[in-house]
């Protein structure tokens, strides 16, 4: 028992320095839900942004704290239709429930059992189950159902994984694991041949997991000795395709997204050329791959040779995507090696310089990518990553790097958040930024609305300090006034679309006029009134149509117009007209 108990103290250790690390201002309940959900789903890989998308506890969550879909392992946005047009071969569903409780509790299962059916069948009534389902969960449940429409047709192999996580430090009671596997064999009826289970992750799973973390050090055995270069770090070798296999593969033999650059995560699918290496795959006869494949390049912070092996850390693979993929596919598919090997070169381009990007960009400007994929490259990102920087900010344009390292959530800013937030501070469109999916975001149409060298730098800083400063508003105002809709992401990016004209005094404002605030101006007061104008807004545009939704409503063009105008006429606000 003593080391049990051990356990609880250990992890409540743990929670307590990463909140105060990476999130000081949140309970430790809604912290709990991250941990948990980057812990658990720590092989796929996802960023601050991915996590907190499938994050849905709050009112009405139905008792599901978190829920993420996936297709053949990479994680589906929003936008589903980059993630739909190939043949897939496995859809996974997670659902997260996380509690603090020291125990596992049998209600738990029952409110699960209770609304999840009724949440994915194919024919819910969505506007009746709007009513006690919040917002955000039934899109994602809805996404879900969308994917198992858009894949029917490849027949893919369909499993949810169920995770309970809590601070428990004894396994649960057989009644609670009763109720689990039941409310698991009413979910597996979602489709036919669907595999669900439940995972228990009391405090010594999550401690052993979090420990773990995903390694960043790996290594591979190669075929005889390595060629090295004189120009720099490198080296050519033959690796077997059971050993790139492995290297390709985390322990629960899922693909390594981590090690493919965050710009490139496309696969191709069924394309000519991915059919012509899946057929010599396959073939029987004794011509090496490495032949008739251009292999793989990899990028590294640096290499070594211990004996037959070479150790890479902080390994990306830039060239190669389709190939890892297809060695990857047939292995899963019970292939065979055959003695075969892939050509792998390991590059360690000097720490100061462009060689690293240009390698990036050269090696994958063939390869469709997926929104923002070159960006990372360009003059203006890297200004902002050094920019922000100065004023607190980690700007990632690659995904999950300052992620990696501990870096506080609000403070790791992605490419897709930044032009979010601008988009309804500075663009002046707020519904935008709520309905824009990622890649719309990064498209050039939009792309350079945002981004541009001719942009003051420290207007990009104050973006995120005004919105720093409503969010955290916003969480204290919700305590004892729970917003309408109860989710802030319907009134933020509105309360910072008013901000522009309350702080400028201005009707029209202009980027220049914009610069000359100062976001500690956005005192409560303020804040409180413009809360309470839009809460009338709001309650004004479902009158007599509550069907439409406030997420509806948030997303149109009318509303910014309506509240444009109840903004400026307000005279509290003292806009000039």
């Amino acid at each position: 028992m003593a080391v049990k108990s051990n356990d609880q103290r250990l992890l409540d250790r743990i929670l307590e320095d990463k909140r105060r690390l990476l999130a000081p201002n949140q309970k430790m309940d809604d912290f709990f839900n991250y941990f948990a959900a980057s812990t658990a789903l720590q092989d796929f890989d996802l960023d601050i942004d991915e996590l907190r998308d499938g994050i849905v506890d709050g009112s009405h969550d139905c008792g599901v704290d978190g829920l993420w879909v996936f297709i053949d392992d990479r994680y589906v946005s929003a936008n589903i239709d980059r993630h739909t047009t190939v043949r897939a071969k496995k859809i996974q569903l997670v659902i997260l429930q996380a509690k603090t409780s020291p125990g596992y509790q049998e209600t738990a299962f029952e409110k699960l059992h209770y609304h999840l059916p009724l949440l994915f069948d194919m024919d819910r009534n969505t506007k009746e189950l709007a009513d006690s389902t919040n917002a955000k969960l039934l899109d994602r449940t809805g996404r879900f159902l969308n994917v198992l429409e858009a894949l029917a047709s490849s027949f893919p192999e369909i499993s949810i994984r169920v995770i309970y996580a809590t601070r428990s430090v004894e396994p649960p009671h057989p009644n609670v694991q009763a109720k689990g596997s039941r409310f698991a064999r009413e979910l597996a009826k979602v489709a036919s041949q669907t595999k669900c289970h439940v995972e228990y992750l009391g405090a010594a799973e999550l401690r052993e997991l979090s420990a773990r973390g995903a390694s960043n050090v790996l290594e591979m055995a190669f075929i005889e000795t390595p060629m090295s270069t004189s120009l720099g770090e490198g080296y050519v070798c033959l690796v077997r395709l059971d050993e790139y296999y492995n290297f390709i593969t985390s322990h629960n033999g899922a693909l390594r997204l981590e090690l493919f650059e965050s710009n490139v995560r496309d696969y191709a699918g069924r394309t000519s050329v991915n059919t012509a290496i899946e057929e010599t795959l396959k073939s029987n006869h004794r011509d090496d791959f490495w032949w008739f494949n251009n292999g793989v390049t990899i990028v590294a912070e640096e290499v070594r040779i211990a004996g037959k092996r070479i150790v890479v850390r902080d390994p990306q693979i830039v060239n190669g995507l389709q190939t890892s993929h297809e060695i990857f596919n047939h292995f899963q598919g019970s292939g065979h090696h055959n003695d075969r090997s892939v050509l792998v070169r390991v590059l360690v381009p000097p720490a100061s310089g462009r060689a690293r990007d240009v390698i990036i960009r050269a090696t994958n400007s063939q390869t469709q990518l997926p929104p923002g994929a070159l960006r990372a490259t360009e003059k203006i990102q890297k200004d902002l990553e050094e920019a922000l920087s100065r004023d607190g900010y980690y700007y990632e344009r690659r995904a999950n790097y300052y992620n990696n390292l501990g870096v506080p959530l609000e403070q790791v800013v992605s490419m897709s958040r930044l032009a979010r937030e601008y988009t309804a501070f500075v663009v002046g469109e707020p519904h935008t930024a709520l309905k824009y999916s990622e890649t719309l975001l990064l498209e050039d149409s939009h792309y350079y609305k945002v981004f541009s060298t001719d942009t003051d730098i420290d207007l990009y800083s104050l973006v995120l300090d005004l919105h720093m400063r409503i969010g955290e508003f916003l969480v204290r105002y919700a305590e004892d006034r729970p917003l309408l809709g109860d989710t802030a992401e319907n009134w933020r990016y509105h309360l910072a679309y008013m901000s522009r004209f309350t702080l400028t005094r201005l009707r029209r404002p202009t980027p220049r006029d914009i610069l000359n605030i100062r976001s500690e101006h956005l005192t409560d007061a303020l804040l409180g009134a413009m809360v309470n104008l839009l809460d009338r807004e709001y309650r004004s545009a479902l009158r007599g149509n509550r069907t439409q939704g406030i997420d509806r409503v948030a997303r149109s063009e009318d509303f910014t117009t309506k509240l444009r105008q109840a903004t400026i006429v307000m005279r509290r606000f003292k806009i000039d007209r």
